[in-house]
Order: structure tokens, then C-alpha cells, then sequence
């Protein structure tokens, strides 16, 4: 959490190997982030890392289930099956079929948590998954993100929101790209 312009995405980035550091170290299993190569940053990511943005994304001329194996294609052969399970659990299955522009804001946003989740990532990266969502799809939105904690995958959220920042397990808030508190 953290004012605008604080580097909440900077850190995201930062996590996710999109962006590197320039103090620090980052260790995502235990491997020094800061040691890999630009192919091996990749692999990481494609294999560790599932990313749900606030602006959702999506490639208005593909389907749901289309934009779902997108992800894939970097990472294993596409599977229509595996991405309409995907879409099953965050509530979609019914809406596969379906363009992003017939998709409401809170169901365009659970088809970019199915495409963050179709390479079983253990690291779920959020940034700001409700800023674009009324409170009925807010909710259904954390209500997923909780279920994929408690199932063992690591979220880590950007959030202006202080009552969705309460539920976190743990809390980091920044200021001028620094670490102020840490709970």
C-alpha cells in the first residue's frame, strides 16, 4: 500500500522480473533474481509467476477462453480443456464463448485471474485487481484471491483500499519508493 507514485508497480515489476532492481537483491525460491539470464528470466516468470493488472488486458477479438490460452502459448502447448477449468473456478465457465466487450468489468477481470492461474503459478502478482470493480464484483474478486491463498499460492496485491489492505497477512507500505512499515 502507498500513496500514487510511491513505486507499489515499481515493486510488482520488480518481483515479477519485468523491471530490475538497482538496490538489492530479490530471491523468488530461493534463486537470486539478480543472477539470471535474460532467458532465464522468462522461464521464471512463465513458470512462477501469474499476473492479474487493474487494466484488464484483454485482446478484444479472442473469446474468454481465448485470452485464457494466451498465457499458454509461452509456456506449453495451448489447452482449450485446461483453460475452460480455469474459467471454472473463478466462476466463468458459461461465458467462454464470450467477446471482453459482453463481459461486464468484474467478469472481464475473473478471466485475467484464470489466465494468471492456467500455468499454475505459485506466485500471484495483483496490481490494483479492484480498482476498476463496483463492491459486488470487488468482493467476488477477493473472495478468489483468498481461495488461491489458502490453496498455497503467494499473492502479492498493490492496493489503495485500506479495508482490502487489512486482510492481508502481511502489510508493506511505501513511500518515495522506500519501505516505511512493514506488518
Amino acid at each position: 500500500m502507498g500513496p500514487s507514485g510511491s513505486g507499489k508497480t515499481t515493486m510488482i515489476n520488480i518481483i515479477g522480473c519485468m523491471d530490475v532492481c538497482s538496490k538489492g537483491l530479490v530471491y523468488i525460491d530461493g534463486v537470486n533474481t539478480g543472477t539470471l539470464t535474460e532467458k532465464e528470466l522468462t522461464r521464471l516468470r512463465r513458470e512462477k509467476i501469474g499476473l492479474v493488472f487493474q487494466q484488464f488486458h484483454l485482446v478484444h477479438h479472442l473469446t474468454a477462453v481465448e485470452n485464457v490460452t494466451l498465457a499458454q502459448y509461452y509456456h506449453s502447448m495451448p489447452d482449450e480443456e485446461e483453460a475452460l477449468k480455469a474459467l471454472e473456478r473463478v466462476g466463468l465457465a458459461e461465458r467462454a464463448q464470450h467477446l471482453p466487450k459482453q463481459l461486464s468489468g468484474g467478469e472481464q477481470q475473473r478471466v485475467c485471474i484464470a489466465r494468471a492461474l492456467i500455468n499454475y503459478p505459485s506466485i500471484i502478482l495483483a496490481d490494483e485487481p479492484t480498482g476498476n470493480l463496483d463492491k459486488a464484483n470487488e468482493q467476488i474478486v477477493i473472495d478468489i484471491l483468498n481461495k488461491l491463498h489458502q490453496e498455497g499460492h503467494t499473492i502479492v496485491m498493490v492496493t489503495h483500499d485500506p479495508k482490502i489492505g487489512k486482510l492481508a497477512q502481511r502489510l508493506v507500505k511505501l513511500e518515495h519508493g522506500k519501505i516505511v512499515n512493514s506488518k
